[in-house]
């Protein structure tokens, strides 16, 4: 009985495989420079110091004709503001680390990916990274649009229109 008991002890303990079961195979591939665009702010990180990066982030500002621009300090984070030639706020944000620097760029309220992706492309020839570029006589801009009042949208003619009529269609006539 014990023996049958052991048996099914060490049969049931080699079916049972679990995290600590399986040694590492691979560590994750780390991407050197990913640009990512997610709801309407751009991520880049830098293997750079921030001092490295705020004349850098300066300059590519300046090529993509970013005017007004200002620096402040926030809770360890440097961030600098901006306007666009069409006057949309453009907010850079540095958030130093050990070895690699975070820089997330936000332009207007919904975002500009084109010009997001241009800034952090002068970044990058700024520092070294890409290989030299002319600097754009118009900067690519695709602003974003308004997810909330569309000029798409259904005019409100077309969508109120059954509740507009429903009012005559049950009243009595007279």
């Amino acid at each position: 009985m014990r023996r049958i008991a052991l048996a099914a002890a060490i049969l049931s303990s080699l079916t049972i495989t679990g995290c600590m079961t399986v040694g590492p195979v691979a560590g994750p591939v780390m991407s050197a420079t990913a640009f990512t665009y997610t709801a309407g702010r751009a991520t880049q990180d830098f293997h750079y110091p921030a001092a490295t990066l705020q004349s850098a982030i300066t300059g590519a500002m300046d090529d993509l004709r970013v005017h007004s621009v200002r620096l402040t300090h926030d809770a360890g984070m440097l961030v600098y503001h901006g306007s666009t030639a069409d006057d949309r706020r453009v907010s850079v944000t540095i958030r130093p680390n050990q070895a690699v620097s975070r820089i997330s760029v936000r332009i207007g309220w919904f975002g500009d990916e084109p010009l997001s992706r241009a800034l952090m492309d002068r970044i990058g020839i700024r520092l070294g990274e890409l290989p030299p570029s002319a600097i754009p006589v118009d900067p690519p801009s695709e602003p974003g649009s308004n997810p909330y009042f569309s000029r798409d949208a259904v005019p409100d003619s077309v969508m109120l229109r059954d509740q507009a009529d429903a009012m005559y269609r049950d009243s009595t006539v007279p």
